[in-house]
């Protein structure tokens, strides 16, 4: 026993000197040691330092005011300036909220926003803020996936959790208020489905503070919770939906008329007809492979949940844990194939996939060897890639070299960079 005990604490004192020996070179070069702590996932300290490079990501984010998606960012950068000029005090800010004149009704970003307003106007300093807290639970979410992979990773179970952590990659603190939301709604929801750890769904219903729309996903959660694993309701919802082309956007208005009056300028806003048409003309200027590729993405996971559900089920109902988050998958990814025909509405789906490839990609560590599984597995890979792609294309909007061979020190100098795709066009 006595040698047991000794040779773990020469592990962990092992361990805290290495993790400081990269939290040391991380101020060096942040990128390479981020690619070194994935490497090194097992390890205690490699988590932090995924988070640690989150935050640098932020402090070196892009702000491009000349493109659509940056929309977001610019808003967050001017209402910093905004706050910093203006003699709103705390009081004032906090009684706007869920008022109808201030239309105030996500409110960790303004409250964030204004914080960071008191000590500077630089938006380097607010994202960084914000990436402090998307990095810290997108990088629990990735490691929680990784803490329950027992073998070792194969290539192919790699570039599935790989999806799973570009389903809301960091770049998506350019839209913090919903994005920050589907993070901790994950968090949240990922223990109590797979381990029943009902303490862990505050969480879950924290991200109604970051973003409203997330009332949907509580609701959602809250019928699971009520219904269980109703598997042929389920599956027979899921089918249904997938191939659902239509539906009126009127319709979807008197659904939603039973919310309080404070939510409804909002929701008017996103089921628009005439903003439901800009989206539809915007996207048409979309290059191919941008359309094709959640498209691509749609039809792997139908595909994957129609063998496992009819060809696996008896071997799946027997994984405890899994079989609850695989159904409860199911039912929010048939929600989101609703909510996908209403402007901004699609963004769900990525909340989807996350779950679908939580329980793709843990079905995979416990069955490597499934020949059926394999073969589908296999055949994904291009239109994985081609999603994996098209998510880190976007990416290069958002983040530059200074990103990647550039530290702290360089960046607090006042290194600036163009987006990444700007600066390697620029080469060609």
């Amino acid at each position: 026993m006595r040698e047991s005990v000794y040779s773990i604490s020469i592990r962990s004192s092992k361990d805290r000197k290495e993790g400081l020996y990269h939290f040391v070179s991380f101020m060096i070069w942040p990128f390479g040691i981020m690619l070194l702590a994935l490497r090194s996932w097992r390890k205690s300290w490699s988590k932090n330092i995924f988070w640690a490079f989150c935050i640098f990501f932020g402090f070196t984010f892009v702000i491009v005011e000349n493109i659509e998606d940056a929309a977001d960012s610019a808003r967050y950068a001017q209402l910093l300036v905004e706050y910093s000029n203006s003699v709103l005090d705390f009081k004032s800010l906090i009684r706007s909220f869920y008022s109808e004149s201030s239309a105030y009704v996500d409110v960790a970003q303004p409250i964030i926003t204004y914080l960071v307003s008191i000590f500077t106007v630089n938006p380097s300093i607010l994202f960084s803020v914000f990436a402090m807290i998307f990095g810290f639970f997108y990088s629990r979410n990735i490691w929680y996936i990784l803490s329950n992979i027992k073998d070792d990773l194969n290539p192919l179970l790699i570039l599935f959790i790989f999806v799973f952590a570009l389903t809301n990659p960091i770049w998506f603190i350019n839209g913090f208020r919903m994005w920050t939301a589907a993070q901790i709604f994950v968090y949240g929801a990922l223990p109590f489905l797979f381990e029943g750890k009902y303490q862990k769904l505050f969480w879950s219903f924290l991200s109604i503070f970051f973003h409203f729309s997330f009332l949907t996903p509580i609701a959602i959660l809250l019928i699971y919770i009520l219904f269980k694993n109703r598997r042929n309701v389920y599956m027979g919802f899921f089918i249904i939906t997938f191939f659902l082309k239509e539906l009126d956007l009127q319709v979807v208005q008197s659904y939603l008329s039973f919310l309080p009056s404070i939510f409804q300028a909002r929701v008017g806003g996103y089921l628009n007809v005439e903003y439901a048409e800009s989206i539809v003309m915007a996207r048409q200027e979309y290059n191919w492979y941008i359309i094709l590729a959640p498209k691509a993405l749609e039809w792997v996971i139908f595909i994957i949940v129609m063998f496992l559900f009819f060809l696996r089920r008896e071997i799946l109902e027997k994984q405890k844990g899994l079989i609850n988050l695989f159904y409860f998958s199911i039912l929010f990814f048939s929600f989101a194939n609703i909510l996908s025909l209403v402007p901004s509405g699609g963004r769900f789906a990525n909340v989807g996939y996350a779950f679908m490839f939580f329980s793709f990609s843990i079905f995979l560590s416990r069955f490597p060897e499934d020949p059926g599984l394999k073969i589908i597995t296999i055949l994904s890979v291009p239109f994985i890639l081609l999603y994996s792609l098209v998510a880190i294309r976007v990416g290069t909007e958002f983040f530059g070299f200074v990103t990647i061979i550039g530290n702290p020190v360089f960046a607090a100098l006042g290194a600036e960079s163009a987006p990444l795709i700007t600066e390697i066009m620029s080469l060609l």
